[in-house]
């Protein structure tokens, strides 16, 4: 048995990773919906539904619920994000099916009350109080809300309190019902497990679920632009970006290496030069950020307000220098010698995997094994790579700061150059 895409007579997609040795899996359900499918209005209503998931579900209350996968050493948890809502667990092999089961009645068969609603609206309010407490979190949603505004994709996925006041019952209902089809839906598991097993309960609980007419999210719409908060802190926290592929581009293997040497490790040009030789930063690095119709190559610094403007300049100048010079092969070869290994230790968890898997399936409509991404790794040349330099200055940069007035020239610094 080995890597495997099964689809169920109804057009749900199971994907099947066996890892040999193991005693575990790892599996889940990942559903294309999050907070790229609200309105204005009903903004969080996304994170507050995966919320409400614990509540209780099927033949169980909460604290039944927790006894039950916690009595055969289970794990199960969920997260939201703006293209995906995922449910997962870990389990012994033998219990794979019994956490698929959990899931199911998470979905299907959830314990709703409006005072259980109420009190978890307070619970999202503790959540994003700690998301603004924490400013190098809260520079990202002003950064966010900057690129894509008025859009879904520059909302928080935590919505607001204004928001969240006008989600009811009905309003969970509603949206699940409206999003809760085949072809949006997708198991996967990666471990040990009995594959039979397996595709008997994903057949028995999901195999009802019915086409629905699509529903089209907004297109994303980058836009050039800055945004920026004073608050009294020790630090300036600053975010940077530029356009990039999206997800599924096969251009990504190219631009995830020029993210590798560009700031993304402790040998990449943007820490030895910013961080190392002038010693204007704590923190900074370079990393792609993805959705399905964009992309974009972000840094992030932590610095004193006073070397804010600076680290701007030096951020920028360096990205025209790999725009305008292309990169060294000895940048080229450690840069893939890091995915490459990056790549297989995640593959050596099943968690990743199986989060791997599912994404593969919505991106790509197949599974496909390390080897075939590594092989596109070693592919890269850096003439590629520079061109993804060259693409990412010719488009709408973003720029967010957050820290004292004194360094919110790293604004104006950044898009001067």
């Amino acid at each position: 048995m080995g890597l495997e895409l099964f689809t169920l007579p109804n057009g749900v997609r199971v994907a099947l990773d066996p890892m040999p040795g193991l005693g575990t899996a790892a599996l889940g359900v990942w559903q294309r919906v999050g907070a790229r499918w609200e309105n204005a209005q009903n903004n969080g209503v996304a994170h507050l539904f995966e919320h409400m998931a614990f509540k209780g579900a099927g033949a169980r209350d909460a604290r039944q619920f927790a006894e039950a996968i916690e009595a055969v050493g289970g794990i199960i948890n969920a997260g939201t994000g703006y293209e995906r809502t995922n449910y997962y667990a870990r389990i012994l092999a033998e219990h794979a099916p019994f956490a698929l089961d959990m899931i199911a009645d998470i979905l299907f068969a959830p314990h709703w009350a409006p005072d259980e609603l109420e009190k978890e609206k307070g619970v999202v309010a503790q959540e994003r109080g700690e998301a603004y407490d924490a400013p190098d979190d809260h520079v990202f949603e002003l950064h966010q809300s900057a690129l894509y505004p008025d859009q879904p994709l520059g909302r928080p996925i935590l919505g607001s309190a204004e928001t969240l006041a006008n989600v009811s019952l009905q309003s969970l209902i509603d949206f699940r019902d409206a999003h809760m089809t085949p072809e949006r839906t997708v198991i996967a598991i990666a471990g040990a497990f009995d594959r039979d097993a397996f595709l008997e309960t994903a057949q028995a609980r999901f195999g009802a679920l019915a086409a629905k007419p699509a529903i089209i999210a907004p297109p994303a719409r980058a836009a050039s632009g800055s945004a920026g908060e004073v608050r009294k802190l020790e630090q300036t926290h600053l975010v940077f970006s530029w356009p990039a592929p999206p997800a599924g581009d096969d251009r990504l293997y190219a631009a995830r290496l020029m993210a590798e040497i560009f700031g993304g490790g402790m040998a990449s040009r943007l820490f030895q030069e910013v961080r190392e030789t002038r010693g204007l930063v704590y923190a900074i690095d370079s990393f792609l950020d993805t959705v399905e119709d964009d992309g974009r190559l972000v840094v992030y610094a932590g610095c004193s307000p006073g070397n804010a403007k600076a680290v701007a300049e030096i951020v920028v100048a360096e990205l025209h220098r790999l725009a305008d010079s292309g990169v060294r092969g000895d940048e080229l070869a450690r840069a893939k010698a890091v995915a490459q290994a990056q790549m297989l230790m995640g593959a050596e968890a099943p968690s990743a995997r199986a989060e791997a898997r599912a994404g593969q399936v919505f991106l790509r409509g197949r599974v496909f094994g390390f080897e075939e991404a590594r092989t596109r790794i070693a592919a890269v040349t850096g003439e590629q790579i520079q061109a993804i330099a060259r693409a990412a200055l010719a488009g709408p940069a973003c720029a967010a700061v957050l820290g004292p007035k004194a360094g919110h020239g790293a604004l104006a610094a950044f898009h001067a150059n």
